[in-house]
């Protein structure tokens, strides 16, 4: 079955991969009328600063077209119609110059502006150009009753063993989620039990990744490496690669070097360990992720800062973007999530993307 992404306020109209210092964006948001301007910048607002008035497209839609990417990786922006701005709730926008990014830990559990909420999302993934991405919550009824697909996210089965059925989980992958999520400390049982089998035989007969959350104790990288042994043909993602100190992850590398089906997600690690993780396992087996929006909708901004108390995620992926340079940034920030959970997604010529899941 095909289905769109979802449509943001502000996209770019040609492909991210058509090579030029100029292209042109869209917008769809409430401000309209002949006075109708883009305010931007690069890489988190440097200096210049820059203005250009957009023009409507035949298709009716606001249309501008913006001058000096060339060197640049991410443009921030505001919109004004010379009364009023929009402005995405105080955050502004942003997006990438090279890629179409996807976040690939992501949760929501109702749909308006509270902290997890579907409007929440919305916001943060606009100020910090996330197309959309994968989402888990332990209540599925919940997911069910959001228009995900609508908001670019694809649901994983979170699993507990010996409660979830399995028929469920059948069920459930075989109508459009795309993966299992386990989470051992917060439903107390061990990565490796061997309770989880069962599971992860229906991940490796229907082609879908395992993600589970890393941490001390019953989530530690040794545990999940086992599990991971178990399975080679499953992809196994270790979700914030370790949450805790230093020497988990130092582990959790290990681990994903010595075993070629462990991956390794980013969330609460700051630029320069991401970098390093990268240098050590290979950009193809490293994929972004925040764990959105635990933090509401400025998630991606919040002040103090949320990443390990020292950076906010939209400053250090330019940090990031930079140091890997464009063809690893693309795989680390939007290819190998698709790849990994299966995502079929292309960008049309006019701008507007399509997808087609497993459940095609």
């Amino acid at each position: 079955m095909q289905r769109l992404v979802r449509w943001p306020t502000l996209s770019w109209l040609e492909s991210a991969k058509v090579s030029s210092g100029r292209r042109r964006i869209v917008y769809r948001g409430p401000l309209s009328g002949s006075r109708l301007q883009l305010h931007y910048g690069f890489d988190g607002w440097q200096e210049p600063i820059h203005d250009v008035d957009f023009e409507v497209s035949e298709r009716g839609t606001a249309v501008a077209q913006v001058e000096g990417l060339a060197g640049h990786v991410s443009l921030e922006c505001a919109i004004t119609d010379g009364h009023e701005w929009d402005n995405n709730a105080g955050l502004d926008y942003r997006l990438w110059i090279d890629f179409d990014a996807l976040d690939s830990h992501l949760h929501v559990s109702g749909r308006g502006s509270g902290q997890l909420g579907l409007r929440s999302f919305l916001i943060a993934a606009d100020s910090a150009g996330m197309r959309g991405g994968i989402v888990s919550w332990p209540e599925h009824r919940l997911l069910d009753r959001l228009a995900l697909s609508e908001a670019g996210l694809w649901p994983l089965v979170w699993v507990r063993p010996g409660e979830t059925k399995r028929s469920e989980l059948r069920l459930r992958l075989a109508s459009g989620f795309v993966g299992i999520k386990l989470h051992p400390t917060g439903d107390d049982y061990r990565a490796d039990d061997p309770a989880l089998d069962p599971y992860i035989d229906i991940a490796a007969e229907m082609g879908v990744p395992v993600a589970c959350h890393s941490a001390p104790g019953d989530a530690d990288p040794d545990h999940i490496r086992r599990l991971a042994e178990r399975f080679p043909s499953v992809p196994v993602i270790l979700y914030h690669t370790y949450l805790g100190p230093r020497e988990g992850r130092v582990r959790a590398m290990r681990h994903a070097m010595e075993q070629p089906n462990l991956l390794l997600e980013t969330s609460w690690c700051g630029w320069r360990d991401v970098l390093a993780f990268v240098d050590r396992v290979g950009a193809q087996r490293v994929l972004f992720g925040s764990d959105a929006v635990a933090d509401g909708h400025s998630h991606y901004l919040r002040d103090p800062p949320n990443v390990e108390g020292r950076e906010t995620y939209n400053q250090g992926l330019v940090s990031l973007v930079r140091a890997l340079g464009p063809a690893d940034a693309r795989k680390v920030m939007s290819d190998n999530t698709r790849r990994v959970f299966g995502l079929d997604i292309d960008l049309a010529a006019n701008g507007w993307p399509e997808t087609r899941s497993r459940s095609a």
